[in-house]
């Protein structure tokens, strides 16, 4: 038994279909049940019920679920322990994050951590919010920064600040001039969105769906740094987090009249398990970072 064999074992459960595992593992759909059925194997038993292509687990897979996940933990911190043994000054720590907070949120909190911790090195990931969970329930990351739809019982979610989604155009647009603008021009103009699936995308289309609104997506399935040179360049507006928008220069915010869009950032680990020295000084960091009680 390998541990990737636990560790796509324990996603596959998660989401109980094979097609999202596997996109989350980064492996062929053929792969992945090919690991799952070797797993099966060597245990003796079928881990899921397998009916109309759906994969559900079963009570075998139930309740080797919880030792798949201990068995994990008890491997990946048995390492750290052995590395704090070693040099018990030093120590890593890995963190992941949507891509909309790497443009100034991440870069600022990491150099005062940095000039407050030198002894200790950050390992930096940019991802989707789906990926970044599959990383943090099989130990792959220590934390995870950014805002979530659906939530994990093995996962602590902290709230660090809320953030404000607002509405861009490129700094000579009409819509600068004239704001507040409405919600009836906003639905006529051209519109730059995200890549269906992620969070940010989500929250959008929920706000607009709930007002019985379309907007005029003109190109879709971007991240942030293509949707906001496309902006600049006048091919459409787009809505990207507020806390982003005085690090860019060539667009302006635009307030639409009776739209207020927010969502909360979290702070993301694992509930339980060993969190190493350095793990436990970065938290209490962030805590402080933003004036809350460790």
């Amino acid at each position: 038994m390998e541990m990737s064999q636990l560790q796509n074992f324990i996603v596959v459960a998660e989401e109980e279909n094979i097609t999202k595992a596997a996109d989350l593992l980064l492996l062929s759909q053929s792969a992945l049940s090919r690991s799952i059925h070797n797993l099966e194997k060597e245990l003796g038993v079928p881990l899921f019920d397998r009916k109309n292509r759906k994969i559900i687990l079963n009570r075998y897979g139930r309740a080797f679920l919880l030792n798949a996940k201990q068995m994990v933990q008890h491997w990946d911190h048995s390492k750290l322990q052995l590395k704090e043994l070693i040099d018990p000054t030093m120590g890593s720590i890995s963190i992941a994050y949507v891509h909309s907070l790497g443009l100034s949120y991440i870069p600022a909190m990491v150099k005062i951590f940095k000039q407050i911790s030198p002894s200790y090195s950050l390992s930096l990931q940019e991802g989707k919010a789906s990926t970044i969970i599959k990383d943090l329930l099989t130990n792959t990351v220590d934390f995870g920064f950014g805002t979530q739809y659906k939530t994990f019982p093995e996962l602590e979610y902290t709230t660090l600040f809320t953030d404000r989604i607002v509405l861009i155009a490129a700094a000579d647009h009409p819509f600068v001039k004239r704001q507040p603008i409405s919600i009836d021009e906003l639905e006529a103009e051209p519109f730059i969105s995200y890549t269906p699936g992620t969070e940010l995308k989500k929250l959008l289309d929920s706000t607009f769906s709930s007002q019985n609104r379309t907007l005029h997506t003109v190109y879709e399935g971007l991240e942030i740094n293509s949707i906001v040179g496309l902006v600049k360049e006048n091919e459409g507006v787009a809505f990207i987090a507020d806390s982003v928008v005085s690090s860019i220069n060539g667009i302006e915010k635009v307030d639409v009249d009776g739209l207020t869009i927010e969502r909360p950032i979290y702070l993301i680990h694992k509930k339980q398990g060993y969190l190493s020295k350095a793990a436990l000084a970065f938290k209490q960091f962030m805590l402080e970072y933003h004036g809350r009680n460790g």
